[in-house]
């Protein structure tokens, strides 16, 4: 039984990594989803994946730093489907930077993407789920909101920000039966991680400390972000609203590496 059957489903971000993991495994549901992301070559190769599925898909690109582009991509979502039950602010981007060398052009793109363009794209959509009787938001932020790095200060800002604006949007929209939280996952096998890794003149040495970090000693998948994300679409997850919820394998609770 497909557990979004019918159901409309707009996924920020969702050209590449977890967005993507998010939007197949929504479509494989039942879902018809909108792959909303910058990149629109990106988002016209998953929108072909999912279709050659047999998913429904439509790719919208979307800029989440602008207010009119994302305005667009609502009113083009309920042009083409009539409704929205469930919205995942999966854009964003990851900037690591020292405290003196960070710029306020740094501080602000960082912020208006991954937690102002999660503030509007909620706005926007929250207005279609009050009228059509409710529905699910879920806020992609970081354990980073939980315990950070040093020059990590921007990115941490803006996901931090995120599960506080989780929670009153929880309360806010409440009456309306819409729900709103928060995945906050850790390092997760993405082309951006991969990325990383590639950064270092070892990145198998690297990639075994990073495991070493994690109780089970494996990183997350897209595909594990995608299975707690659908719990929180469906209904099976009704009371729950405004929690944030740590998917990191157990690496921000680890006190220091065993010695």
């Amino acid at each position: 039984m497909q557990q979004l059957l019918n159901k409309v489903a707009i996924i920020t971000g969702s050209g590449r990594g977890i967005g993507r993991g998010i939007a197949k495994h929504f479509a494989s549901e039942g879902a018809k989803v909108v792959i909303a992301t910058l990149d629109e070559q990106e988002g016209l190769e998953v929108e072909q994946e999912i279709l050659q599925a047999g998913g429904s898909a439509l790719c919208i690109p979307t800029d989440v730093e602008s207010d009119s582009s994302i305005q667009s991509m609502v009113d083009k979502t309920i042009e083409k489907f009539s409704k929205i039950d469930v919205l995942v602010n999966n854009a964003g981007i990851t900037l690591f930077k020292p405290l003196f060398e960070a710029t306020l052009e740094d501080w602000n793109r960082v912020i208006n993407i991954d937690l102002r363009g999660s503030f509007l794209c909620s706005k926007y959509v929250a207005k279609h789920m009050k009228n059509s009787g409710g529905g699910s938001i879920i806020n992609i932020s970081s354990n980073h909101a939980i315990a950070t790095l040093p020059d990590t200060e921007m990115y941490a800002a803006a996901k931090g920000g995120i599960n506080s604006m989780t929670k009153s949007m929880a309360l806010s929209l409440g009456k309306y039966n819409i729900r709103v939280n928060a995945i906050c996952p850790g390092f997760t096998d993405t082309p951006h991680y991969r990325t990383w890794l590639d950064q270092h003149e070892n990145p198998s040495l690297i990639e075994n400390e990073v495991l070493k970090l994690h109780a089970h000693g494996k990183i997350c998948t897209p595909e594990d972000i995608a299975n707690l994300a659908l719990f929180l679409a469906t209904d099976q997850s009704s009371k729950m609203t405004g929690e944030s919820i740590v998917l990191d394998g157990g690496l921000s609770y680890r006190l220091y590496q065993s010695i």
